[in-house]
């Protein structure tokens, strides 16, 4: 019956769905960033249109996420050895997912911008501090914090699990200047740089580890340190 047909095309494509959900980590990502968007458009007052803008653009990266996958599958099904055409498929189909994904961040940017903007400096009102001799007290509190577990942790053997100093430093400078500066734009810039920095360190070394590490431990000292300013 033309009902059952129906039941079963429905459970064919939330199969291909969880099939792209489970295989492909870019689609977890891609719900993961959609659960978060969504959750905060529930918190913050977005209009009619705006919630719809989201919602669509949403819609768009996962369809082509899907897109993407079912050409990678139908590629590998067709060779398994390396083709210049093959490539180009491949290529192209990513290239469609990266074209979508930086729509929503436009999209993202623009809808939820003046509500973080006043969030954030709703925030941190008042909460501006003096750079002095303070400042430099925690930057050297963290660098010596950092040498000192590096070192404990060469001592009983565990090299992996050494914290980078460069990424503590960084992090610890960058959390310093949000917490003092207090301003959305100057945040995004300034932990932008700092995780360029810390892409850089990890091509060197191919180690997470002291990168993780290193950068919680500086978000954790600048975070007590201002506040005890």
């Amino acid at each position: 019956m033309w009902l059952g047909k129906v039941i079963r095309s429905f459970r064919y494509a939330l199969e291909g769905l969880r099939y792209t959900l489970v295989t492909q980590r870019n689609m977890r990502v891609h719900f993961l960033s959609a659960l978060g968007v969504l959750l905060l458009s529930l918190y913050l007052p977005l209009s009619k249109a705006e919630a719809l803008l989201l919602f669509v653009t949403i819609i768009l990266v996962l369809v082509a996420e899907l897109f993407n996958t079912a050409v990678e599958s139908v590629v590998d099904m067709i060779t398994e050895e390396f083709h210049p055409l093959a490539k180009v498929a491949k290529d192209v189909a990513a290239g469609a997912v990266l074209l979508c994904a930086g729509l929503a961040v436009v999209v993202g940017v623009s809808v939820f911008w003046p509500y973080l903007d006043k969030l954030f400096s709703a925030y941190f009102k008042g909460s501006h501090y003096p750079l002095n001799i303070s400042l430099a007290a925690i930057i050297a509190f963290d660098f010596f914090l950092t040498l000192m577990i590096k070192g404990w942790m060469h001592r009983l053997d565990r090299a992996r699990w050494e914290p980078s100093i460069t990424t503590s430093l960084a992090f610890c400078i960058a959390t310093s200047l949000v917490l003092i500066i207090g301003q959305l734009l100057v945040t995004i810039l300034v932990y932008l740089m700092a995780l360029l920095l810390t892409g850089t360190r990890y091509r060197m070394h191919d180690r997470a580890e002291p990168v993780i590490l290193g950068a919680l431990l500086g978000i954790v000292v600048a975070v007590f340190g201002v506040h005890l300013l």
